[in-house]
């Protein structure tokens, strides 16, 4: 196994309260470069809050200091120092493939296989909903079933999010995690398919069209900002800039970034969207 992923945790909050000792979570692998999640810097196995855990792989944790203990510095040290520190994140809810297992994390929904093969689908209940399926048996049969199913929450009803949210977002990764199955399921039941939109999503800039990109504020449309990406750099466009402290008097003529391969924007037309494109949710 390799290791990937070290990152650090605890410390002083920026809440405030009382500080926690550092934690060091160090992951190691044998299938990352088989893992769709780590194509795009992700891994499962990433602490975040109420996330599911990768069974691949292992997790060694060391318990550090505060910043008052005289070992502190050095365990801190230690592990920023590393290549793989804070290398990759906890990915979104988003269908994986892991060799040769499709990785199935969706809510309201709770896929289990019994003793003779068989694959249930069933209502969500309690803890982890996530499923590893061989890829063999994800097949369009039991997609139809995961588009048609209708879940019921604990207490009676009908959950509508699974229907109206979950299965689009489950179709369109589909689409870019296993195409082949996205296909032949097109070919069977096109009245199931739509037109996926990835009006919304995040993307690796460097990964989409030459087009415009924006930046839209959720409550502050004065801050809002229009740029032309050609491949290799941004150009503003319009809107909102920070000023400038060399001088106070002066209009914008040009302005040009060179984005990192890290860089990341919100898709604004289905154009902008190509077979090169890496989704980050």
């Amino acid at each position: 196994m390799e290791i990937i992923n070290v990152s650090l945790y605890g410390g002083k909050s920026i809440f405030g309260g009382r500080e926690t000792p550092q934690r060091a979570e160090t992951i190691c692998c044998d299938r990352f470069n088989k893992c769709s999640y780590f194509k795009t810097g992700c891994c499962l196995n990433v602490t975040a809050p109420f996330s599911n855990r990768c069974k691949y792989g292992n997790i060694k944790v060391e318990h550090g200091y505060t910043s008052r203990a005289k070992k502190h510095y050095d365990f801190d040290s230690k592990h920023r120092k590393s290549e793989q520190y804070a290398k990759l994140k906890h990915p979104p809810q988003k269908l994986g493939l892991i060799g040769n297992e499709v990785v199935f994390p969706y809510p309201f929904i709770r896929i289990t296989k019994t003793e003779d093969g068989t694959i249930k689908l069933g209502d969500p209940g309690f803890g982890s909903s996530i499923a590893y399926i061989e890829k063999d048996n994800f097949n369009v049969e039991l997609i139809k079933k995961i588009c048609a199913f209708r879940p019921r929450a604990i207490m009676g009803g009908v959950i509508t999010g699974y229907q109206s949210k979950t299965i689009p977002l489950f179709l369109a990764h589909l689409k870019e995690v296993l195409p082949d199955k996205y296909e032949e399921l097109r070919g069977e039941n096109s009245d199931l398919i739509k037109e996926v939109s990835y009006v919304g999503r995040k993307a690796f800039l460097k990964t989409i069209a030459p087009s415009d990109v924006y930046y839209e504020s959720s409550s502050y449309p004065q801050f809002n900002e229009k740029w032309q990406w050609d491949g290799d750099v941004l150009t503003y466009f319009g809107g909102y800039v920070s000023s400038f402290n060399i001088t106070k008097d002066y209009e914008i003529n040009e302005i040009k970034i060179t984005p990192s391969d890290k860089s990341i924007i919100t898709i604004s037309s289905n154009e902008q969207v190509t077979n090169e494109t890496v989704f980050i949710d």
